[in-house]
């Protein structure tokens, strides 16, 4: 019995040391990867969306945390014209969700493009934001916002950043009102089933939860949980292909952020919500079931509106798609005007 607990230890100790080398090598991986991909966008993107950007942007640090967040900033010349925060999703971040960015921009807002913890130019180690933490950097550059500008300040969530801005407006975010792309939660087993391509994984969830808190640091490949081939219709797969490469993109995910996308709940539930909220539903979405975000909409309270993309995968680059969204998302804006109250925070310009 004696050999067999000793076997046993030893063999745990030997893939905890091949698990720690290897997360050394990678995070040194990491560095090189954030160095050479700071500038990759610029290949991604269009050619006329690169030069927008080089002639309207202006980049910031923002406290939150032990990591801070990256902020790309379109600003309007008046300081009180409406502002939005818009929240990217898995494998990707702020400045990607360019076909938001330029018509928010063009319709009088200031816009903040916002990297996750873990994501983009922000701190953190790639693929690492626990929900908590990715909740609380938009509320920081939610803070920050407000603190610096005097218009009414809103929120954009589009895929995994809808989830996550329902939680930050429900965790105290100074916003008037929030437009999300998808609204889920992320205590929510059942629906965390329909989003996996193998839904037994959540059968392991009590054994994920015991080892996060020795082994969190550990990534695993975000492509055991979705798949590219889901995310945009065929006819628009070369058009995605650019973000599969880019250095920026987290391609793996902690077991700490994994778990904590199961084991979260908001600071309100849904029943509860008091921030007006106004959803977009994809038809077609393959990669988050459509009666997810339905069955939550249903479950809102206050002041909401919902509408439904029609034909829509979880992803789209067609016009239609984003002039439906900015344009109704407008309106809801409009309507909830209302300023709300500041809260300290800093941040340093890069």
């Amino acid at each position: 019995m004696k050999k067999l607990v000793k076997l046993a230890l030893g063999t745990i100790g030997a893939a905890t040391a091949a698990l720690a080398i290897r997360e050394v090598i990678q995070r040194e991986k990491d560095k090189q990867l954030l160095e050479n991909g700071r500038e990759y966008w610029k290949i991604a993107l269009p050619r006329d969306d690169v030069r927008w950007i080089e002639e309207h942007i202006t980049t910031y640090h923002i406290p939150s945390g032990d990591v801070g967040v990256h902020v790309d900033l379109f600003a309007q010349n008046a300081t009180n014209a409406p502002a939005v925060i818009v929240v990217h999703g898995l494998s990707s971040y702020g400045k990607l969700m360019i076909p938001a960015i330029r018509r928010w921009f063009d319709r009088g807002y200031t816009v903040l493009a916002m990297d996750l913890p873990g994501n983009g130019l922000s701190g953190g180690f790639r693929g690492d934001f626990p929900v908590p933490q990715a909740v609380q950097s938009i509320i920081h550059t939610a803070s920050w916002a407000r603190n610096r500008f005097d218009g009414p300040i809103y929120l954009m969530g589009l895929s995994l950043g809808g989830g996550l801005a329902y939680s930050a407006a429900a965790g105290g975010a100074p916003v008037s009102a929030v437009s999300c792309l998808d609204l889920f939660l992320f205590n929510d087993k059942d629906s965390l089933k329909k989003l996996l391509p193998n839904p037994e994984l959540i059968n392991a969830l009590p054994v994920a939860r015991v080892a996060s808190l020795l082994f969190g640091w550990v990534r695993i490949p975000s492509r055991w949980f979705f798949t590219i081939e889901k995310v945009v219709s065929e006819e628009e797969r070369p058009l995605v292909e650019p973000w599969l490469s880019d250095p920026l993109a987290a391609k793996e995910l902690s077991l700490r952020t994994l778990v904590s996308a199961v084991c979260t709940e908001p600071a309100r539930p849904l029943r509860e919500n008091t921030v007006p909220i106004i959803v977009f539903n994809q038809t077609n979405d393959r990669v988050l079931d459509p009666s997810v975000t339905s069955r939550n909409f249903d479950l809102l309270n206050g002041d909401k509106r919902y509408i439904e993309l029609q034909g829509s995968e979880h992803w789209s680059f067609k016009p239609d798609m984003w002039d439906t969204i900015i344009r109704e998302s407008d309106e809801w804006f409009q309507a909830h005007r209302t300023r709300a109250s500041k809260i300290g925070s800093g941040a340093a310009k890069s």
